[in-house]
């Protein structure tokens, strides 16, 4: 049924039972709202762990980062491990999620601005950014099922026979030698690629599926709120690990069968053999991978300065944790689990590679694609543990998106409207607003329906209010009004103008100015010839004699190849718009129009006399993140110099309470509050820069050997990378 083996449908049928059955057991143990929303602030270190782990792992971690492995080589390893740098920051950052003693990070902006109504703001940037990342996760499943339930060619509609004819045309084009092509070819898979055919088909429908992921997200979450979420991340995240590991021995067995290798272990040398030098790169270049060292580079600033106002961090980042030392071990762990399973990721990228390079169209179903074939013909019901799993990763992120996403809107937004309603109440409210966070990441899913492009928004949404958080934590001059201008000016320019530019004015998406796209050069590589070099140069010399026989070769004769022979071969990369983040679409009569939101930073580069169709696809989007790193702290420091900053007293109870360590007991706590609001200058020995107005302190020793400790991770991570890559080399 629908490519499915019984033995799957029992395992999915077990698994969402399961999760049901947690959630209906949570569900009777609420009281309040501290109780739904931060389960009583009572979780240790084992659980914090998990919910960190699994709250920052959904489908879209293991599926898209084995999807640009299988685009770019080893540097798709970066669509994760771009916040690998960042970890040991979060030694300090978890401190500050416990010391806060908030609900949510809007109590953070009345707190420290004395402002409601920029606690409300962040409220809805808080829904709107749980929408983005949810929509990643449901775009992710939806299409990883999508290729697990594959339709046989001879069921295939019409205009679904003729689109699979073009996708077969345009993987035969792109598997020769660019510049064995003839011109008319080469006209041929520029047009092609531009109508982006598919080359899969499938029983269910996209849309469906997303919808169906949803309602089952939501009942479990609704029922039980962050109690049951954190004991589903602690199931979950074991079904996570066991998702990690799962492909890799059957994808290396399969490649040592396939390609005459002898045992599981051959398989990693003949991937060497089969994938080309580059593509073993931890560094892509511009024309093998998204992630270039400079793309890299930007992307880990703009995830280092919006981590902080990432909604769900102040709960599964520490401010649930019962004591300091179990926030900062829960956030640190719960990642580094999260780096080490990347690795399997990327390595389960490269064994698709080697066994479907040329084969899929679409990147972001190689995950399905893989699964389907590795594990289905088994019949063991391992098909329907891997959707299981990938359920899991979903289900463990998106229970405590919406919960945040819950806890937001009623405590900044709804309480402050509708003040002294019951607690009953008020859960149900949160219950309300996380069925709306769903709604809203399924119809953005839909719109989408792109894991990469999805993930780039995401990671980009926080800078609206990021700056905001770093300079106010750091000095104590950052005032209100210079607050609402960092927000309102980040809001406009990197998101509502972009998004409301077309739609304004329609005519911008089929404007030829702004169809623009990169001019991407030949690429030429050298290396010896392998069997797969030499078994695609015959196919090339087959259809040259073909063409000849009837008179239309426009190309020499391909030189015939032996093993060991250094070849050239050489590529031409697909253009990428310039204007447009979804790129350009061609309909039916050919008509071209621009999809997705408008690049406006693109419009000031072009200004400036930038001839950006030169650049590498990389350098487009490198281009855009620095305007959204430096003008909103830029508009922070300036503003807050001529503005009036919030009142002392206000400011001198905040820093102190920073300063003041939590004690697990709540009642304790509360008593060296009130010695620390008394005398304000309690820990002000701890300060740098004495009687001024930075706010930065000295590290102790849990600082000092807790932050080592994450650069060690880090640099733990990156050499079990290079030497997974060097297996079999």
């Amino acid at each position: 049924m629908i490519g499915l083996s019984p033995a799957d449908f029992i395992v999915i049928v077990l698994y969402v039972a399961l999760m049901l059955g947690i959630g209906y057991w949570s569900m009777r143990r609420i009281k309040n709202q501290e109780d739904f929303f931060m389960g009583g602030r009572s979780f240790g270190k084992l659980l914090q762990v998990f919910a960190m782990f699994g709250s920052g792992t959904s489908t879209d971690s293991p599926v898209g980062t084995a999807r640009n492995t299988f685009v770019g080589g080893l540097s798709g390893i970066w669509t994760v491990l771009n916040y690998l740098f960042c970890t040991p920051f979060y030694w300090f950052i978890g401190l500050w999620y416990r010391r806060y003693r908030m609900m949510t990070m809007g109590d953070f902006f009345e707190e420290r601005y004395q402002s409601r109504s920029m606690a409300g703001m962040y409220a809805i940037f808080g829904l709107f950014f749980f929408i983005v990342w949810l929509s990643v996760g449901f775009s992710a499943a939806s299409k990883t099922i999508l290729a697990l339930t594959p339709k046989p060619a001879q069921e295939l509609s019409v205009q679904q026979t003729r689109e699979l004819g073009l996708f077969n045309r345009m993987i035969e084009l792109e598997g020769r030698d660019y510049k064995l092509l003839s011109a008319e070819e080469k006209e041929e898979l520029g047009n092609i690629r531009e109508i982006k055919p598919r080359g899969r088909f499938s029983y269910l429908s996209g849309p469906a599926l997303i919808i169906g992921i949803g309602l089952v997200v939501l009942l479990y979450s609704w029922a039980g709120g962050l109690t049951a979420a954190y004991l589903t991340d602690l199931v979950q995240g074991i079904f996570i690990i066991l998702l990690s590991f799962i492909l890799i021995p059957f994808g290396l067995n399969q490649i040592s069968a396939r390609f005459g290798g002898q045992g599981m272990m051959d398989g990693f040398r003949l991937m060497h053999e089969k994938i080309p030098e580059e593509f073993f790169d931890i560094l892509g270049s511009p024309s093998a991978s998204d992630f270039t060292w400079y793309y890299l580079l930007a992307v880990t600033l703009i995830n280092l300065v919006g981590i902080v106002v990432q909604p769900h961090m102040i709960v599964v980042g520490g401010g649930s944790a019962k004591d300091e030392l179990s926030a900062r071990i829960g956030i640190m762990v719960g990642n580094f689990i999260k780096r080490f399973l990347t690795i399997l990721w990327t390595l389960t990228g490269l064994v698709a590679l080697a066994l479907y390079a040329g084969q899929i169209a679409d990147p972001d179903l190689v995950w399905g694609h893989a699964t389907l074939d590795l594990l289905g013909p088994l019949g063991l019901g391992l098909v329907g543990l891997m959707i299981t799993a990938l359920m899991a990763a979903l289900m463990s992120s998106a229970s405590c998106y919406i919960l945040v996403a819950s806890s937001l809107l009623v405590r900044n937004l709804y309480s402050w409207v509708r003040p002294d309603l019951s607690e009953s109440h008020y859960v149900l409210v949160g219950r309300i607003c996380s069925a709306l966070a769903i709604s809203g990441g399924v119809f953005f899913s839909i719109y989408y329906y792109d894991v990469f492009d999805q993930l780039k928004v995401a990671w980009e949404l926080p800078v609206i209010f990021a700056a905001t958080v770093w300079v106010a934590m750091y000095w104590r001059r950052a005032s209100r009004a210079a607050a609402w201008v960092a927000i309102i000016v980040s809001a406009a320019l990197f998101f509502l103008v972009p998004i409301l530019m077309p739609v304004v004015y329609p005519s911008l998406r089929t404007n030829e100015k702004y169809l623009a796209a990169t001019q991407t050069t030949e690429i030429t590589r050298q290396y010896r010839a392998r069997e797969f070099d030499i078994q695609r140069r015959n196919r090339e010399i087959e259809l040259w004699e073909k063409l000849e026989a009837q008179g239309l070769a426009e190309t020499p004769r391909p030189a015939d190849l032996e093993i060991g022979q250094m070849i050239e071969i050489t590529t031409k990369p697909p253009a990428k718009s310039i204007y447009w983040t979804k790129g350009i679409k061609v309909d039916s009569q050919g008509n071209r129009s621009g999809q997705g939101f408008f690049n406006l930073e693109m419009i000031f580069l072009d200004r400036l006399g930038f001839d950006l169709s030169k650049f590498a696809n990389p350098m487009i989007e490198t281009l855009r993140l620095p305007f959204r790193i430096v003008l909103p702290i830029f508009l922070m420091i300036l503003f807050s110099i001529f503005t009036r900053p919030v009142q002392s007293g206000i400011l001198d109870r905040f820093y102190v309470k920073m300063k003041t360590p939590v004690q697990p007991d709540l009642e304790k706590d509360r008593r060296e509050l009130e010695k620390s609001f008394e005398n304000p200058t309690r820990f002000d020995n701890q300060k740098i820069f004495r009687s001024t107005q930075l706010e930065f302190t000295r590290w102790n020793k849990e600082d000092l050997v807790g932050f080592l400790l994450g650069v060690l991770g880090t640099i733990l991570v990156i050499a079990l990378t290079l030497w997974m890559a060097g297996i079999g080399a």
